[in-house]
Formats: structure tokens, C-alpha cells, sequence
């Protein structure tokens, strides 16, 4: 599943700091894992107070949690995706 600005991605994101082609969501071997590949950046929340920040990397997923291509989810014009890992 691919995150960014085209219309050609699953989720699209119209904010001018998300890249065209900006991340994607894997599962591989039962984990999920966000590859991020944009050169703003991915702010990712697994847990109160617990936000990283990724770019041109992978991060694994677990539980639940915020992403926000681009910004902080606590500024007033990011877009956040709210994302939970359901064990199978």
C-alpha cells in the first residue's frame, strides 16, 4: 500500500510537503513495516510520547499508532493516518 501526493497511490495525501511517491506499507514474514523513501520525512507515534522520525529508511510497526508524512502530528495542518497492527 503506497502513502504520497499522486493519484496513482492507495492513500493520497494532498499536503505540499508530501512527496509524490512518499512511503509504503509492507508485510513481510508477518511483520509490517513502513518504508520510507521521501526527503521530508515520516513522523511515526507507536505510543504516548513516543514519536520517531524517519526518512529514506524502514521502521517497524506494531500496535497502534499515528503516521504523518511530513510533519509532526501535533501541527494543526498535518495529515495524520491512524494505523493498528491486528495479530493473525
Amino acid at each position: 500500500m503506497t502513502i504520497g501526493r499522486s493519484p496513482e497511490c492507495d492513500i493520497v495525501v494532498q499536503r505540499p510537503w508530501v512527496s509524490r511517491h512518499h512511503a509504503t506499507f509492507t508485510i513481510s514474514n508477518g511483520k509490517a513495516r513502513l518504508v520510507e523513501r521521501s526527503s521530508s520525512g515520516t513522523f511515526v507515534s507507536m505510543g504516548p510520547g513516543h514519536e520517531v522520525f524517519v526518512r529514506r529508511e524502514d521502521i517497524l510497526l506494531f500496535g497502534s499508532g499515528v503516521i504523518s508524512p511530513g510533519r509532526r502530528s501535533s501541527l494543526g495542518d498535518a495529515q495524520v493516518l491512524h494505523y493498528e497492527i491486528i495479530p493473525g
